[in-house]
C-alpha cells in the first residue's frame, strides 16, 4: 500500500481532537487520491466530536459554521480551510437529492456506510492506518467504481451520484462495475429531478477531466439523459482545458436556439451563454469525423434553404443531372463551414468557378 502522509497541519488537527478524547480520521477523496499516489487537493476530517465539541477543541482559531447543521465546522488554518465533520447517519432522502436531516454518531463505520462509492468510503489515521470496510482499496486496484451497498438505493437517494460516477470515471479512468452501471441506467430518469445548477457544476468538472472523451462515449445514455437536447455526444476536439471552450465543443452540433435553451436550463449566466454561443460558431468542423447530416443538424440549414437553386445553376449553364446535386452540396458545405455567406450573388459567382 502506498504510504499516506497527511500534511503537518492535518496531523495537528487530528492530534488535537484525539488529545481531547475524540476519535478522528482523514476521510474521502484525500485517502483515495493518496492511495493512487496523487496529490490530494484538500484533506477532510471526520470525527466523533459533536460540532460544539469540535469548536471547543480549537479556541482562538477562526471558524466557519455554515455547515454546522450537518455537522461541519471549517477551521481556517494558515494552510487553508479544513472541514471537520461529525460522524453522521443520513435521514430519509427527499426529492432524490439530499436527506431531510442527519443524526450524529460516535462510530466512523456509520459515516463511511452512507458514502457513494467504495473508493470514497475509506478512512486513514497516521497511528491506526487504513480503515476500509467496503473493499475500496481492492476496487482502486481494479480501476472500478462500485456503490457502497445497493446501487439502486444509492442513486434513488441522490440522483447526482449517477453523474458523479461518470465524472469519477473521467477523472480516474475507472469503469462503473456492472451492477452499478445497470442501476445508473435504470435510474437515468431521476436526473431530470436535479437542479440546472447542480447538473452544470457536475458536468463542468466532468468535461474538464483528463479522460472526459472516453467517459462521455462509454456512458453516452447517461449523458444524453442529462443533456437531452444533444443529438449525440460529439468529440470535444482539442479545446483548451477551461470550462467555456469545453462547453462550446460539447454543444457545437446543437442548433443555436437549442444550445441557448440548454444553457438557460443549466443556469449559465448571460455572459457565459454569449461566450459559449460565440465560440460554437467559431469552432472548426471536422469533416472526417462528422457526417453531412450531423453538420446540417448543427447549422440548422438544408439545401432547400440555400440562396441558390438547381434552376439557378441550369441558368448558369449546368446540365441537368447529378452535377447539379454535387454542386449544391459543395455550396452548402461552404456555407456550413463559414467559407461563404448564404448570399445569392456570391454563391452564383462561386458556382461559375466550380462549373
Amino acid at each position: 500500500m502506498p504510504k499516506i502522509t497527511p500534511p503537518p497541519h492535518i496531523d495537528k488537527i487530528l492530534s488535537r481532537l484525539e488529545a481531547r478524547g475524540f476519535e478522528a480520521w482523514c476521510v474521502g477523496g484525500c485517502v483515495r487520491d493518496a492511495l493512487l499516489c496523487r496529490e490530494p487537493s484538500d484533506w477532510d476530517i471526520a470525527t466523533a466530536a459533536l460540532p460544539q465539541e469540535t469548536k471547543a477543541c480549537f479556541p482562538g482559531l477562526k471558524l466557519i459554521e455554515t455547515g454546522i447543521a450537518h455537522g461541519t465546522v471549517t477551521l481556517i488554518t494558515e494552510q487553508g480551510p479544513v472541514e471537520v465533520t461529525t460522524y453522521r447517519v443520513d435521514g430519509k432522502y427527499e426529492n432524490h437529492r439530499r436527506p431531510a436531516g442527519v443524526s450524529f454518531s460516535r462510530d466512523i463505520n456509520d459515516d463511511l456506510s452512507r458514502r457513494d462509492f467504495t473508493v470514497n468510503a475509506m478512512a486513514f489515521h497516521p497511528g491506526r492506518g487504513l480503515l476500509d470496510p467496503f473493499g475500496g482499496q481492492e476496487d482502486l486496484q481494479g480501476h472500478i467504481l462500485r456503490c457502497v451497498g445497493s446501487p439502486s438505493r444509492r442513486f434513488d437517494e441522490d440522483a447526482l451520484r449517477i453523474l458523479r460516477g461518470v465524472r469519477f470515471s473521467a477523472a480516474l479512468g475507472f469503469r462503473l462495475e456492472p451492477d452499478t452501471f445497470s442501476a445508473a441506467l435504470e435510474n437515468t430518469g431521476l436526473i431530470g429531478t436535479l437542479s440546472g445548477e447542480r447538473i452544470q457544476a457536475e458536468l463542468t468538472k466532468l468535461i474538464l477531466s483528463p479522460m472526459a472523451q472516453a467517459a462521455l462515449e462509454r456512458y453516452e445514455p447517461i449523458m444524453l439523459a442529462a443533456l437531452p437536447e444533444l443529438p449525440y455526444i460529439p468529440k470535444l476536439l482539442d479545446a483548451p482545458l477551461c470550462a467555456i471552450p469545453r462547453w462550446a465543443a460539447l454543444l457545437r452540433d446543437c442548433p443555436p436556439d437549442t444550445a441557448q435553451k440548454l444553457l438557460s436550463r443549466l443556469r449559465f449566466s448571460n455572459r457565459e451563454t454569449a461566450q459559449i454561443l460565440r465560440l460554437i460558431r467559431q469552432l472548426p468542423l471536422t469533416p472526417a469525423d462528422e457526417s453531412l447530416s450531423k453538420r446540417l443538424y448543427r447549422a440548422g440549414l438544408s439545401a432547400s434553404e440555400l440562396a441558390v437553386s438547381g434552376g439557378d445553376l441550369i441558368g448558369l449553364g449546368y446540365s441537368p443531372g447529378p452535377h447539379i446535386g454535387m454542386a449544391l452540396e459543395l455550396l452548402l458545405q461552404s456555407v456550413i463551414y463559414g467559407e461563404l455567406p448564404n448570399q445569392r450573388d456570391i454563391l452564383m459567382d462561386h458556382a461559375r468557378k466550380i462549373m
